[in-house]
């Protein structure tokens, strides 16, 4: 093996100990000096590599989001409108799975980020992201709700999101934490169904005055 394939090696080893820290622990309990003990490395190979604390934070950050944005865009594109809940239930309640490490590391950097305008620049940046596709698949789904609407629909699912993350932070199990998403969906499903019913109707009266 080269030495560029090793140091890339140490490299990954050291951003794979990183998340592992975060997601079990936090992201405060992210020091050189555990995080050489995680990764099996010595003080200057850390620092071969990352020249601060903060350059590995910033980078596990990158992987997190790029990694789980790459997740996202992987799942089937919805077929139909209960297609499009049946995904997102999966994303939301998958992001409480025990050995879930990229998601809970995530949660450690939100939880952690209030001051950090770097950190909260990357995370905003994810968060459009990942609304956009969810914008994009509703559209596909609901051909006749105005753009308006969907993006205000995709907006409640992105801030029930981090309700659900609040709640999964006070130690609320998952049981309720389904229970809180079904009674958020049967909301979410009416509300689709009347926007669409009044885009129809707008249309309708819209041909009729034309002809």
């Amino acid at each position: 093996m080269c030495a560029n394939s090793n140091s890339d090696l140490t490299r990954r080893s050291i951003l794979r100990a990183a998340v592992e820290i975060i997601s079990h622990s936090g992201l405060d309990a992210l020091t050189a000096g555990r995080l050489i003990e995680q990764a099996s490395i010595s003080k200057g190979g850390l620092y071969h590599h990352f020249r601060t604390m903060e350059a590995v934070e910033t980078e596990v950050l990158e992987l997190l989001t790029q990694s789980l944005l790459m997740d996202i865009k992987a799942y089937p594109s919805p077929e139909s409108k209960d297609d499009f809940f049946e995904l997102m239930e999966s994303q939301l309640l998958r992001c409480f799975a025990v050995d879930n490490l990229y998601v809970r590391a995530l949660f450690g950097f939100i939880s952690a980020s209030a001051h950090n305008k770097t950190r909260q620049c990357t995370i905003r940046r994810f968060i459009d992201e990942v609304s956009l596709i969810r914008l994009e698949q509703l559209k596909k789904v609901s051909p006749n709700v105005s753009h308006i609407e969907l993006h205000g629909i995709v907006q409640m699912i992105s801030s029930l999101q981090i309700g659900l993350v609040t709640r999964h932070f006070l130690a609320e199990d998952l049981v309720s934490l389904k229970n809180y998403w079904a009674d958020y969906r049967k909301i979410l499903v009416e509300l689709l169904e009347k926007c669409g019913a009044h885009s129809f109707a707008q249309t309708r009266e819209k041909v009729r005055e034309m002809s």
